[in-house]
């Protein structure tokens, strides 16, 4: 039942914005009591910080999967910013995110939860690049926080203009300057 609420969520939001997230709409639009969506997410901000975390889930999953599996090198570098890469080019997903961001800002209750969420980004990049002991994930956190803000941005002018942004050369600078400061801080071997 939870996953049939989220899925009706999630059309909701994609096809009207978060004005279209009301308990009633969704509950008509799962099928479900309106009851239910309190007994599975508490309130309307746990059901909201639920659907951006299925939003993101799943590219998150795939990124850890696809870096994990290789050795700490350029290879799982280049496996991170392609990964990035695709999560940023997900219009849909980034639509739906955007449309949830400004109301997290402005609800304090909203933005504690997305900003928890936010901490779970940055730990999926902080283990795609095997930052395991404190000296090491103080040192590469920085790192982390920017590869979102890149992410972020890259996928709002990616959705602005899809036809007409190509952002190879970006990536590319992006992939330097991260494997740079990697191998700078002894997170990355030097082949």
């Amino acid at each position: 039942m939870a996953r049939t609420i989220l899925d009706a969520a999630r059309r909701l939001l994609a096809e009207g914005g978060y004005e279209a997230l009301t308990l009633s709409a969704i509950a008509a639009a799962a099928g479900e009591p309106k009851a239910s969506i309190g007994y599975y997410f508490g309130n309307k901000d746990g059901l909201i910080v639920a659907l951006v975390d299925v939003l993101t889930h799943e590219a998150n999953r795939a990124l850890l999967a696809a870096t994990e599996r290789l050795p700490m090198g350029d290879q799982r570098l280049h496996a991170l910013i392609d990964g990035e890469v695709r999560i940023a080019g997900d219009i849909e997903t980034f639509r739906s995110f955007f449309a949830i961001l400004p109301h997290a800002l402005r609800d304090e209750r909203l933005r504690v939860r997305v900003a928890e969420l936010y901490d779970g980004y940055r730990e999926t990049v902080l283990r795609c690049v095997a930052a395991a002991d404190d000296k090491s994930r103080r040192s590469t956190l920085p790192f982390a926080m920017l590869m979102i803000a890149i992410v972020d941005g890259l996928a709002i002018q990616h959705g602005l203009d899809p036809d007409g942004m190509d952002v190879r050369a970006a990536i590319d600078l992006w992939e330097h300057l991260a494997r740079s400061f990697l191998a700078e801080r002894g997170a990355l071997p030097t082949t």
